[in-house]
């Protein structure tokens, strides 16, 4: 299973490498990168490796995709990574999500031509109607499937709410990468560890044997580590 390092940015702050190592230890086998914390690629690829971990993914702010594409790429095709994702952006309304496409078109081509897949990962306000349609729905569909894949986050998804599994389904071709975070209940909306909720993360991973998926986790009953640890203890026995 791989993570999403968000899930541990209390702990990556103070000790990255460090949070690494028992990330490893856990049983996680990559990870997704939420920052780099100013270490070089050489430095992070020797860690990496040391510890067994691949670099699957990285989240790339629409700042870093606009300002520093390349800069991104070369460190990420470095380390050997699959995919860069734009974690959330302005796609609001209809007007927003097809002003926007043509760039994540861009963003795409050029990620693409270096050997990385580029995806977006949604939240819930991208699912607010607007002029009768999802924006993230016109977002996609104003954009070259080819190019710009999704990462459907299933917590926001469902917080959103619609059913996490039929989404999944429905549009699976598009979905080389799926997020794992789990929703306690649809009174509460809390997100949960991973086998708390009632996300049937079981038949996502049945539905999408070639996807790449990701844990990531926001709320936490104890410390983060202590969350992704029963995480991954559940993983472990799915």
């Amino acid at each position: 299973m791989n993570i999403q390092l968000w899930s541990v940015a209390d702990y990556t702050k103070k000790d990255f490498f460090g949070t690494l190592t028992e990330l490893a230890r856990m049983g996680y086998t990559g990870v997704e990168f939420a920052g780099y914390f100013g270490i070089s690629k050489e430095d992070m690829k020797k860690k990496l490796d040391e510890l067994g971990l691949v670099a699957i993914s990285s989240h790339v702010g629409y700042d870093g995709l606009k300002n520093n594409l390349e800069g991104e790429i070369e460190y990420l095709t470095y380390l050997g990574a699959k995919y860069i994702v734009c974690p959330g952006a302005e796609v609001r309304t209809v007007s927003e999500a097809k002003a926007i496409a043509p760039f994540f078109n861009e963003v795409g081509k050029k990620a693409k031509e270096a050997g990385l897949i580029f995806g977006y990962h949604n939240h819930d306000f991208e699912f607010v109607v607007d002029d009768g349609q999802y924006p993230l729905t016109v977002m996609f569909d104003n954009t070259d499937p080819e190019l710009v894949k999704m990462q459907p986050d299933l917590y926001w998804v469902a917080y959103a709410g619609i059913d996490p599994i039929k989404y999944l389904a429905d549009n699976l071709d598009r979905c080389p990468t799926i997020h794992l975070k789990q929703i306690k209940d649809m009174e509460s909306k809390e997100n949960v560890n991973a086998g708390s909720g009632v996300i049937d993360f079981k038949k996502a991973m049945e539905m999408a044997p070639n996807a790449d998926f990701i844990y990531e986790q926001e709320q936490y009953n104890g410390t983060s580590m202590e969350e992704v640890e029963r995480s991954i203890n559940y993983f472990k026995g799915v």
